[in-house]
């Protein structure tokens, strides 16, 4: 079974987050392990701003994915998508999204590998936008098709959200403990049940850093201060941002000594789904992911960032309005073809 390692460089309030994206970048190098990082694209700017080569060298080993130019910075995805047509909102996606992919070019040489919404949040036009960009993929992808796996959407590559360690207590052993057993015997239940792949993801390293995360105090409920009124999170105290630093090299350690498990970047899969075939699914199918679809779009109003009852529907219509384009992808036995 193949997994790929996920982690998200988002915190664009705090400078001090560039040295733990770098530092976490180092651990997995040293690790001879290759992760992606999706990256927001004011991230990627500041990085510039400030001449933190450092930081884009160490994460440049990697792959790297979008992660949207903003993030929590209002107006978010689904808030710039809630009352599109479908047209207006693939316009509308291309605008707001390519500045990232511009910013990623730019610093890294080359463009994402992916696209990945920010706080569990989408919407379906961002997939045919993303294309229209040159951006292969979509990971945390809502859509999915029945045992879940790789699929496209929309034409898209999706990677569906898989398992976590749980980025909030790589300080505290005994809970990463924990969280380590519960993430092996999920992983081999995975492969038990014939999984081509799953997303492991190891975390944000502005979390590994701080106490919180770095946009709820700040945009909350809509709220849009002025930049000048942000406010960053609490650090962590050296002794808890070591442990941590030390708990997340172990988790990658023990990663890839897992047996039967093999390690590729979102762009090494990229290349292995292209090489594989795809499968329209039957309309029974459809039905049948139709509901989990539908759950996993409207649980997008559980992030904190959104305004209050902002409205779904049609970002929901529109979603199952195109579940005839879903695919599942099978990839290439092991050996077939380049490697």
């Amino acid at each position: 079974m193949y997994i790929s390692l996920l982690l998200d460089v988002e915190d664009i309030i705090a400078p001090e987050a560039d040295d733990v994206a770098r530092d976490v970048a180092q651990i997995l190098t040293e690790e001879g392990v290759r992760a992606t990082f999706c990256v927001v694209g004011e991230r990627v700017r500041q990085w510039t701003a400030r001449r933190r080569s450092d930081v884009t060298k160490a994460l440049g080993r990697h792959d790297i994915g979008s992660h949207t130019d903003l993030h929590s910075v209002h107006p978010t995805v689904v808030e710039y998508t809630a009352d599109a047509d479908w047209q207006a909102g693939v316009q509308e996606a291309a605008e707001r999204e390519a500045p990232a992919i511009e910013a990623i070019r730019s610093a890294f040489g080359r463009g994402p590998s992916c696209w990945g919404g920010p706080g569990n949040t989408w919407a379906p036009q961002v997939n045919e936008a993303l294309a229209g960009l040159g951006v292969p993929a979509m990971v945390y992808a809502h859509t999915v098709v029945p045992g879940g796996d790789i699929h496209r959407f929309c034409g898209l590559l999706c990677y569906p959200a898989g398992r976590h360690v749980g980025d909030a207590d790589y300080h505290d052993t005994p809970r990463w403990r924990a969280n380590m057993e519960r993430l092996a015997d999920a992983l081999r239940a995975d492969a038990a049940n014939g999984r081509q792949w799953v997303e492991v993801f190891l975390g944000h390293p502005s979390r590994i850093l701080h106490e919180a995360f770095w946009d709820g105090p700040n945009f909350m409920a809509g709220a849009r201060p002025e930049r000048s009124q942000w406010v960053a999170p609490r650090r962590k105290t050296d002794h808890h941002l070591a442990q941590a630093l030390a708990n997340l090299r172990a988790t990658v350690v023990a990663l890839k000594g897992m047996p039967g498990v093999s390690i590729r970047t979102i762009a090494e899969m990229n290349d292995l789904a292209n090489r594989g075939e795809a499968e329209p699914l039957t309309v029974q199918e459809q039905a049948t992911a139709a509901p989990e679809i539908e759950r996993r779009v409207r649980s997008m109003a559980d992030w904190v960032i959104l305004p209050p009852k902002t409205n779904l529907e049609r970002i929901v219509g529109h979603t199952l309005d195109r579940l005839d384009t879903l695919q599942r992808v099978r990839l290439p036995e092991p050996g077939v073809g380049p490697p």
